[in-house]
């Protein structure tokens, strides 16, 4: 493998912020996956800190890129329905929350991860990689609601049956997406540190321009 494909760039001030916002948020997001315990306000911490890193991410990946936008859309949903189950939900209600989140988590990694795709060789790799992460949990989703009892290896049976209204009795499949979600915000933080993220001068400059004239 050419060496020079993962040589370092020039990296903004905001990517540097960003890396280290978002290397935090994921080992939070991790750690956390081992923990039982509500802790209700370290959680909604460490989801703020995710938000804060995935609009920074975004800007430097271009915001104004529908792909980007559309991840970031999907994950901003995804943090309303963490913080709703953070804040607590009636076993009526919980199972459909969770499968929101997990779902939408998941969709927001598989847009960045498509986006990753449209760039250099390198993070292509990454996208790759990412796309077949994200893929299968989210086909299990969609698989899950026509054939019984497909996905119980992984718990989204469990949460499926979790939505018709009784308390979610395994959360396995939440934990994974977590840290799907985690792994993958590991690497984007190095890619971001590296400086393979950035958006192209041309385009940084048309975005600022528009910025500017609206």
């Amino acid at each position: 493998m050419n060496a020079s494909m993962f040589a370092s760039r020039a990296v903004s001030a905001n990517a540097r912020i960003a890396a280290v916002a978002l290397g935090a948020a994921a080992f939070m997001t991790l750690l956390l996956t081992h923990v039982s315990a509500p802790l209700a306000p370290l959680r909604l911490l460490t989801l703020a800190l995710a938000a804060f890193a995935t609009w920074a991410f975004c800007d430097e990946m271009g915001m104004r890129k529908p792909l980007n936008r559309a991840a970031f859309v999907f994950f901003a949903i995804a943090a309303i329905a963490k913080v709703q189950i953070a804040l607590g939900l009636t076993a009526e209600f919980a199972g459909r929350y969770y499968l929101l989140y997990a779902a939408f988590l998941l969709t927001s990694v598989l847009l960045w991860s498509v986006a990753f795709l449209h760039r250099q060789r390198a993070v292509k790799l990454v996208g790759a990689l990412g796309v077949i992460a994200t893929a299968f949990p989210i086909g299990a989703i969609v698989v899950g609601h026509l054939v019984v009892g497909v996905g119980a290896a992984i718990g989204v049976s469990a949460l499926l049956a979790a939505t018709d209204g009784s308390a979610p009795s395994d959360l396995g499949f939440v934990t994974l997406v977590e840290r799907i979600f985690g792994l993958w915000a590991y690497v984007a933080a190095w890619l971001l540190w590296r400086g393979y993220v950035a958006a192209s001068p041309a385009s940084t400059i048309s975005e600022r321009k528009a910025s500017i004239e609206n």
